[in-house]
């Protein structure tokens, strides 16, 4: 016969260090589930430790210090929520290059043809427009930099086609940055070309949060020709309130009064609340974009405008993401560490209090055994009675008052007496009124 195998119910043998890692898991899992108890009482500690005034000391400034967190945090999330611009400018520069225009080939000696197929040899020319931020003379705004066309929604290139010939490629070009396009500090157009030609550049500016240009009538009555779209609802809101457009029985119906009627899209029964973004939005289109007059020379190698044009912008706060790191530390590594600490206090603590507990247990039977035992059997006895739902009691009482308390007269001079007599009262007045 072959012998038994062990016994599948047995737990299988860890290594050591993985039962300690299970161990502190399933700890760190049931001080998840739990929540911390509070700290015992200042005068409990200060029977449990005799250090405990420094301890309450180290309590009220930890108190201070959290308040003092809380409330910076609180001003942090506050300002992350708000918008954070700094003014700056975008310095813009064109430039154009020619080559194999025929002056150069002149100067350089080629007599050899144009190649038709591969476009070597062609008269051409290169537009360049670039751009850079300008220094801020603060270091720490200067630290962030951001390439050009980060700046630009898209840009178009006009050809004059009064006194330039029509080119394959068409006269208009425009640029539009695609969505994985890593940024750049510029871009070029290429033509062939070997005459002079004046051109128009239009930028359209990328604004964060996004501006709108205002529409007449609109313009006119909330006073603001450009601004994001919160900015023109706020300036639609502070018009209705100033012109009392709310109605005064619905006050989600705005009336045609103040200058709304000449939106056209209020009727004479009003419009409703919710239909003022919708209405907004019809009165909003982009913003006119920058235009740059230049006038691409092939006469000489390289031609840069005589002027540089300055745009003006606003981009966020390079603190702004220092403030959102500040914010995750609170709720990182050393906020995790933090937490730890308090819930070993608060162990520590209650350690202490158990601790003392079992001391003057043993120190009151050490001292009067026998007064003791009694005392603690009384307690006992007391508990066992709240345990089961009642108490000792015969004959009357229906067992909710103890025949030892009963001998007592201090008992009838409770407050519960008089509540008691009241209640009987009432009942026996009932029952008389019934009969």
């Amino acid at each position: 016969m072959s012998a038994a195998g062990p016994s599948t119910s047995e737990p299988l043998l860890l290594p050591p260090h993985e039962a300690r890692r299970r161990q502190e898991a399933d700890l760190q899992a049931r001080r998840e589930k739990q929540t911390r108890p509070p700290l015992p009482p200042p005068h409990v500690l200060s029977s449990l430790v005799p250090d405990s005034p420094a301890f309450t000391d180290l309590m009220k400034m930890e108190q201070r210090l959290d308040w003092t967190l809380i409330r910076k945090k609180a001003e942090i999330n506050d300002s992350l929520g708000r918008p954070l611009k700094v003014k700056r400018t975008l310095r813009v520069f064109i430039s154009n290059t020619a080559h194999d225009q025929p002056w150069q080939r002149q100067l350089d000696g080629k007599t050899d043809q144009p190649d038709v197929n591969t476009g070597k040899g062609i008269a051409g020319w290169v537009l360049r427009i670039e751009g850079r931020m300008l220094d801020s003379g603060n270091v720490r705004l200067d630290k962030t930099r951001h390439k050009f066309t980060s700046f630009i929604r898209s840009a178009v290139v006009e050809i004059d086609q009064r006194s330039a010939p029509t080119y394959p490629e068409g006269n208009t070009i425009e640029w539009v940055p695609q969505p994985n396009q890593p940024p750049m500090d510029g871009f070029e157009v290429l033509r062939r070309g070997d005459v002079n030609v004046d051109c128009r550049i239009l930028l359209h500016v990328a604004h964060q949060p996004e501006r709108f240009k205002v529409l007449p009538p609109l313009n006119d009555l909330i006073g603001v020709q450009e601004g994001t779209r919160s900015d023109v609802m706020s300036a639609l809101w502070k018009l209705i309130k100033v012109a009392g457009a709310q109605d005064k029985e619905d006050a989600t119906v705005i009336r045609p009064v103040g200058g709304l009627e000449k939106v056209g899209e209020i009727l004479s029964e009003g419009l409703q609340f919710h239909q003022l973004p919708e209405l907004a939005t019809r009165f909003l289109a982009h913003p006119d974009p920058v235009v740059l007059p230049y006038t691409i020379k092939v006469d000489q190698d390289f031609n840069l405008h005589s002027k540089c044009f300055d745009i003006p912008i606003e981009i966020d706060d390079p603190g702004k993401s220092k403030l959102s790191t500040i914010v995750a530390s609170f709720e990182g590594e050393e906020g995790k560490e933090i937490v730890t600490l308090e819930d070993k206090v608060t162990e520590l603590a209650y350690f202490a209090r158990d601790t003392k507990q079992k001391r003057d247990f043993m120190e009151s039977f050490a001292s009067d055994p026998q007064a003791f035992i009694q005392n603690w059997l009384a307690a006992q006895a007391r508990d066992l009675d709240q345990m089961l739902g009642y108490q000792i009691g015969v004959g009357g009482n229906g067992g909710s008052v103890r025949e030892e308390d009963l001998r007592r007269s201090d008992l009838f001079t409770l407050p519960w007496v008089d509540e008691a007599i009241t209640v009987h009262e009432a009942a026996r007045i009932e029952a008389e009124r019934r009969r």
